[in-house]
């Protein structure tokens, strides 16, 4: 396994023990546990997984969900300047070189609907899928499933988890 692998472990168990509903959100947007719920990643993946994780900094908040060996992380982001997509990616494919990336076909519907979300994976053989989403150019929803499958198998519910993620982002 890689070192990527590793890491969502070692953030889901360096925060400072508190539940994720006793850490108080700063944001002008919902907290990562409260946009994905334990029982929207449960319902998603068909397993049970244990409480997530908050962590919060910044213009930043992340949830780690872990079961067994894999681990779920949802991230949302909210930046005032504009997400350079290109660059994004290229930063993407630097950190992860074994990647893959390919176009995700997430389309919203409804009044929050932008017309601007861009969506890929970058598929990680033997790990999972990473489903990003930017929206509106401001807006950045990561939804990380490591540990549970290869990227075919997991991506439906990576993007059952990003769906309600962006309902309530």
């Amino acid at each position: 396994m890689t070192v990527l692998f590793y890491l969502p472990l070692l953030v889901a168990f360096s925060g400072d023990g508190r539940a994720a509903a006793d850490k108080p959100s700063s944001f002008s947007f919902p907290a990562a546990c409260a946009v994905v719920t334990r029982a929207d990643v449960e319902q998603a993946l068909g397993r049970p997984v244990g409480r997530g994780k908050q962590d919060t900094s910044g213009e930043s908040s992340s949830c780690d969900y872990a079961a067994g060996s894999g681990i779920v992380t949802i991230t949302v982001q909210r930046v005032s300047g504009r997400l350079d997509v290109r660059a994004e990616v290229a930063s993407l494919l630097r950190a992860i070189p074994e990647g893959r990336l390919r176009e995700a076909h997430l389309k919203e519907t409804g009044a929050g609907a932008a017309a601007d979300t861009t969506a890929f994976y970058m598929d990680i053989d033997g790990a999972g899928t990473q489903l990003h989403v930017i929206r509106g150019g401001h807006d950045y929803v990561l939804v990380s499933v490591l540990g549970f499958g290869e990227p075919d198998r997991v991506s439906q519910a990576a993007e059952k988890m990003a769906r309600k993620a962006l309902e309530r982002f």
